[in-house]
């Protein structure tokens, strides 16, 4: 008996912690968008970087594509910081936070990049299906070329 339960709690464990993890990569549908891009603004100014605004959701399996790339490169995710003040702002069915998305270019997809001045001025709307590898993934030259056009922008 003790078996047959050990047998079946594993599964439901291994299915929580993935469960977790699927829905925990930064999109929050209950945060405050403006209060979100205030702060990596005001941390951008601070640290002389560029706001990288993503829209995206934990329902979004490019969104979780992105994810999973950071987290196995963390050169191309070093630097992406190095550049950026990462700020991420959900939309979904949970908050299509419509009135944030409205002051920016339409997105057509998600995710989507808004690359942003210290001073919230809009420097590109950037769609990410031409960083994507044709694949479940990113390419690393890609992304990397994404970063470096920004790298090398002055402040």
């Amino acid at each position: 008996m003790l078996r047959k339960i050990a047998t079946m709690a594993v599964p439901a464990l291994m299915l929580a912690a993935f469960a977790a993890r699927a829905g925990d990569i930064g999109y929050d549908p209950t945060a405050n968008p403006f209060d979100a891009l205030s702060a990596a603004e005001q941390r951008a100014d601070a640290e002389d970087k560029l706001v990288l605004l993503i829209a995206g959701g934990d329902w979004c399996i490019w969104c979780h594509y992105l994810y999973e790339f950071l987290e196995k490169n963390d050169d191309l995710d070093g630097a992406l910081h190095d550049v950026f003040v990462v700020a991420k702002v959900y939309v979904g069915n949970e908050n299509r936070n419509e009135q944030f998305f409205a002051k920016l270019p339409k997105a057509d997809g998600a995710p989507h990049f808004w690359v942003l001045s210290d001073r919230g001025e809009l420097l590109k709307s950037q769609p990410t299906v031409v960083l994507e590898d044709g694949e479940k993934s990113y390419d690393k030259e890609a992304f990397m070329g994404f970063i470096d056009q920004w790298r090398q922008r002055e402040h």
